[in-house]
């Protein structure tokens, strides 16, 4: 019978261990296709790396260099991903991505067992066998930890890298398993690839080490007392100087496990440490930007211990708002709700009492160590730089879940249980109450109240990803044009990644330029208007372009216009010719077809505004600078001017096409001390290497500016 009762238990157990993997499982991949909605920059911005990864043989890149440094693990797992789905015939993009995240977000989960698992052998006696199980179920339910297992960036790799390395060190020093010392070794380093705030995890590590030292050392030292009390009485041998009996408290083994884990962590670091020499301003360039840390008695000290105290509160929930943003929380949320934090902080409060322990000092160490980040960094609390402490975190909440486990085993006082197995099952009840509470708390509140919100529309790009996605179907057949982003958004370059050169849309700034094919034309023109940013083109269309139609338009969740696109249809002239005409060769292809100036009547301190009307006979061969210039035509002398590439640096010269027509403007600022009357206006082209158009430094004459 007592075999059938631990062949129960042991069923039990491991039906309860399927049951949080699925939940796990399913809370990371249940509408992974449409939550997070959208496609955001910095998921863009590696999904392109991925792409090039997996398409360029020759890029192998060991620091990605753009979006201020990025390190490069998870676009190498995305790239590996992206390859499955497009081997059974899905696609790269967002969904691939985020599957990537929640594999990861899964194998954290696991990590988390197997590390509470050795933290259990270093403590059987206080820690039960069911303390690894419990554990792995308060990451699985914990929200925090789901979110960015759903999100398609690195931050969700630390919390698996941390448990993942710690786990494999401990049970190496537990075996002297010289794999399990290299393995350990190997994460370590790959913390390093992973993500800024994963790289302290390796120094993490020295504190885990010292303390299990120290924690030998003492065991020794009482054993060996025990034992010099023992001679001493049975009088069987003369003691020897303790020198002599002491043994090392560290046995050869376990010396070699520690420097085989360091050497493969300095061996696989080596090639990013090597990077990081030749290239220090990539090392720094963004904990720089968001580090609070500053001199003595600034504002920057002040602000680390308001992060400090703002972390303290995050885990809630007493009315303390943790991360505002959308993007990365339910604004304003605690890191956990209600049912978690109970017995996080019953853990946490048992884990500082017992701190001299090896199993309680390491998930302490790793609370601490890996919320340092938001500690010294903006906007604390920020649960996409310390979400690496979601795996410490879901150890106390085991911590605390597995005591009450235990009081429920070891109470057996007579008169207490109105039948046997009461405490037992009272104490199984409860745990598995906090838990389906938790777990049914964080669901609602991710798939129900956070996906809600209408400010996910912006937080995640989703109307720039549905428009990078239309104007690339569009481009495939028709001329696109596109203001007021373009390719310098990573979210539209991943969306048009599949198009040939001459096919991609072309990007503009409809607040300072315009472009349009100047004759009718034989094919429809596309115009992508993102109208949530660029007021003005909507009101300029309809003077230029007067048949143009509207295709369809995108609406964010306020059912709030995003963006329209407009179609020229075939054969449709063009209109609004310059209010000025002033017909100027200009040269390198170029032709001046007049200007408008207005206000008609403008006075000092105010802004003229100055449009020229180009033609493009022929693609200019350089990026030309325009400058405006206002004459005093008595003197000679320039009383005001502006210098800019057209549209504001958004559509220089060197992308202009033949056949164009381009409205291109220019704000003048004028003196608030400048006399009235009449004053020569003035345009001109130059490059900052020297040469100009015309070639001496007057310029073109466009005309006279009356000031009142």
């Amino acid at each position: 019978m007592p075999n059938d009762a631990q062949s129960s238990h042991r069923r039990l157990y491991w039906i309860a261990l399927l049951l949080v993997m699925l939940a796990a499982v399913g809370l990371r991949l249940w509408r992974i296709d449409s939550l997070p909605p959208g496609f955001h920059f910095d998921e863009s911005f590696e999904g392109l790396e991925a792409w090039r990864i997996l398409t360029d043989s020759t890029y192998h890149p060991i620091f990605l260099t753009g979006n201020f440094g990025v390190p490069p693990l998870n676009a190498y797992a995305n790239a590996g991903m992206f390859w499955l789905f497009e081997r059974f015939g899905g696609r790269a993009g967002p969904i691939a991505m985020r599957v990537t995240a929640a594999v990861i977000g899964v194998l954290g989960v696991l990590a988390v067992y197997a590390l509470a698992g050795e933290l259990r052998r270093l403590d059987p006696r206080r820690l039960t066998p069911v303390f690894p199980l419990l554990a792995a179920a308060a990451l699985a339910l914990m929200r925090w930890h789901i979110h960015f297992s759903r999100m398609g960036i690195e931050p969700v790799m630390v919390p698996a890298i941390w448990a993942g390395a710690t786990w494999l060190f401990l049970r190496g020093w537990r075996t002297g398993s010289w794999l399990s010392f290299t393995a350990s070794g190997v994460l370590l380093a790959a913390a390093m690839y992973a993500y800024q705030a994963a790289w302290e995890i390796p120094f993490l590590m020295i504190g885990v080490v010292g303390h299990l030292i120290i924690v030998e050392r003492k065991k020794l030292k009482i054993k060996n007392s025990q034992s010099t009390i023992k001679n001493s009485e049975s009088n069987a041998t003369k003691p020897r100087h303790p020198i002599f009996n002491l043994q090392s408290s560290i046995s050869p083994a376990r010396w070699r496990g520690i420097l085989l884990t360091a050497l493969t962590a300095a061996i696989l670091f080596a090639p990013l440490a090597w990077f990081f020499i030749h290239n220090l301003d990539l090392v720094f360039l963004r904990p720089t930007q968001l580090a609070v840390v500053g001199e003595t008695g600034s504002p920057a000290d002040s602000s680390v211990w308001a992060n400090v105290w703002a972390t303290a509160k995050m885990f809630g929930p007493f009315g303390q708002p943790g991360d505002l943003d959308p993007r990365r929380n339910l604004p304003g949320a605690p890191a956990l709700n209600l049912w978690l934090a109970i017995p996080f902080y019953a853990g946490l409060l048992i884990a500082l009492w017992r701190v001299a322990s090896p199993a309680y000092s390491i998930p302490l160490i790793g609370l601490v160590g890996l919320l340092l980040p938001g500690v010294f960094s903006e906007y604390a609390p920020h649960f996409h730089r310390i979400v690496g402490a979601a795996a410490p975190a879901a150890l106390l909440i085991g911590v605390g879940l597995d005591a009450v486990w235990r009081w429920g085993r070891e109470t057996k006082k007579p008169g207490f249980s109105p039948k046997p197995g009461f405490s037992t099952g009272l104490a199984a009840a409860v745990i598995a109450g906090l838990l389906i509470l938790g777990g049914a708390t964080s669901a609602r509140n991710y798939f129900v109240r956070w996906a809600g919100l209408p400010d996910l529309f912006y937080a995640f790009d989703a109307g720039i990803w549905e428009l990078g996605q239309w104007t690339a179907s569009l481009a495939r057949h028709d001329p696109v044009y596109i203001t007021p982003r373009g390719e310098e958004h990573a979210t539209l370059a991943f969306a048009w990644r599949l198009l040939e050169p001459d096919q991609r849309p072309v990007p503009f700034d409809g607040r300072h330029i315009f472009p349009l094919t100047e004759e009718a034309t034989e094919q429809p023109q596309q115009y992508a208007v993102i109208e949530h940013e660029d007021f003005r083109t909507r009101l300029l269309l309809p003077e230029v372009l007067p048949g143009a139609a509207i295709a369809g338009q995108i609406e964010d969740d306020l059912s709030e216009v995003y963006a329209r696109i407009y179609t020229r249809l075939p054969g449709s002239e063009a209109a609004r010719p310059p209010m000025t005409p002033r017909q100027i060769s200009i040269g390198d292809g170029l032709r001046l077809a007049g200007y408008d100036a207005q206000p008609a009547q403008v006075r000092a301190g105010e802004i003229l505004y100055v449009q020229l009307h180009w033609l493009a006979d022929q693609a200019p061969s350089a990026d030309w600078t325009v400058f405006i210039h206002l004459v005093d035509p008595a003197s000679g002398e320039v009383v005001a001017g502006f210098d800019s590439r057209p549209g504001a640096g958004s559509l220089p010269t060197g992308r202009w096409r033949p056949g164009w027509r381009v409205l291109d403007e220019y704000q003048v600022p004028l003196p608030s001390d400048l006399p009235p009357g009449d004053y020569g206006l003035r345009m001109g082209l130059y490059q900052l290497d020297g040469p100009r158009l015309p070639a001496d430094d007057a310029g073109f004459e466009l005309g006279l500016v009356t000031i009142q």
